[in-house]
């Protein structure tokens, strides 16, 4: 396979360049301006920019802990491990729940679950991963009780309704840091929550400071804020490119469909041949069944999954290809 990468334009190295010069490298007034500016792709009312996706979903369990106890957690086993762990973490039961033909989460599966394992004493914490880049799941219908957390590390625009949304930076994602996460909410109790959170949990005063719950350095620095900030500036122009991408291939494969709102992190095909291209090409899973694996395995059958996983090639449409 061979890969040619996205380069950063001459006016946003420029600005990152005078920022480097600058020295404010720690937190600083561009985090604020990439949070402001990140609110009209996540069209949540308060966005608080962590280090990392991993620290965005440990914040919010810590939250869900303080607020609600131990609740049940249910999400899918096709997703990165640090949400489910950070759910184990803070003692939340974690419960999975199998995919539909689409990879995305079933809620006809999280019904059937959710009757066997539902006790009055804990909170429903739904958790649905935006598989791919999709922005939204198909009949994604739930008893109405639920808090629902989206794991949207994959879409820069998620249009599922959520109460929560968590989503991650990195070289390769739609928008692009060398790090870096951020959770997205309109509950104003909850912000302030994780904004005292990702700053070790210090409330600043007149004169110093004072520790008024838990928390740890969590804050996202002004440097890959600043590379966020150019990011946004240029989302749609790379929306664009992995649009075009994702048209190249579907002359190759038969992939499976993005949505209207989809930030297309990476392609998806359901073939028999998913085995032998990734061996030949080093292209990633994205991800081994958590239920399967040795830390999570606690004995579920999820039978869709199971038998579909095998089967997925997840092709990448943040640069040009050839395999």
């Amino acid at each position: 396979m061979r890969l040619f990468e996205t380069k950063i334009c001459p006016s946003d190295a420029e600005k990152i360049s005078e920022l480097l010069k600058g020295g404010n490298l720690g937190f600083g007034q561009n985090v604020i301006l990439f949070e402001q500016g990140f609110a009209k792709l996540s069209n949540k009312e308060y966005n608080i920019s962590t280090n990392s996706a991993s620290a965005a979903a440990f914040m919010l369990f810590a939250y869900f802990k303080q607020i609600y106890g131990s609740c049940d957690v249910y999400t899918t086993s096709l997703g990165f491990t640090s949400p489910a762990w950070a759910a184990k973490h803070f003692g939340h039961r974690l419960i999975f729940v199998d995919v539909r033909n689409d990879l995305q989460f079933c809620s006809e599966d999280y019904k059937r679950v959710r009757e066997r394992h539902q006790t009055n004493s804990r909170k429903a914490i739904v958790m649905p991963v935006l598989y791919g880049g999709v922005s939204m799941i198909p009949d994604f219908e739930l008893f109405g009780d639920e808090i629902v957390v989206t794991d949207s590390a994959h879409c820069a625009t998620p249009t599922i309704k959520s109460d929560y949304v968590f989503f991650s930076f990195h070289p390769y994602k739609p928008i692009c840091t060398s790090d870096g996460g951020m959770v997205s909410t309109n509950d104003e109790a909850a912000s302030k929550y994780f904004l005292n959170y990702r700053n070790f949990g210090r409330q600043q005063g007149a004169m110093n400071y004072d520790i008024t719950q838990s928390g740890f350095k969590f804050y996202m620095n002004n440097l890959n804020a600043t590379i966020g900030l150019t990011q946004i500036e240029r989302y749609e122009e790379n929306l664009n490119n992995r649009k075009l991408n994702f048209a190249k291939l579907t002359k190759r494969y038969n992939l499976l469909q993005h949505d209207e709102m989809s930030s297309y992190y990476f392609a998806t095909a359901i073939t028999s041949d998913a085995e032998d291209i990734i061996s030949k090409t080093g292209i990633a899973r994205n991800y081994p069944m958590l239920h399967k694996t040795s830390y999570y395995d606690v004995g579920d059958c999820l039978p869709n999954l199971e038998r579909l996983h095998s089967s997925i090639l997840n092709l990448p449409l943040s640069h040009e290809f050839e395999i």
